[in-house]
């Protein structure tokens, strides 16, 4: 397996984490999007984890 591709799926399972975590605890995630910070609720990754679990990982 490709380093890419490990570090694909170990970045895969932390976000997972943090995901559940956020959600157990009621608190939200922080991303950096488009030059900013911005709060998002766990309750909102359901759509985008279901999403990143489709997706093919990288050649």
């Amino acid at each position: 397996m490709p380093l890419s591709s490990k570090a694909d799926a170990a970045f895969r399972q932390a976000a997972k984490k943090i995901i559940q975590r956020a959600r157990q605890t009621g608190t939200p995630v922080v991303i950096w999007e488009q030059g900013h910070i911005k709060e998002i609720p766990g309750e909102e990754f359901e759509i985008a984890t279901a999403a990143m679990e489709l997706r093919e990982p990288r050649p």
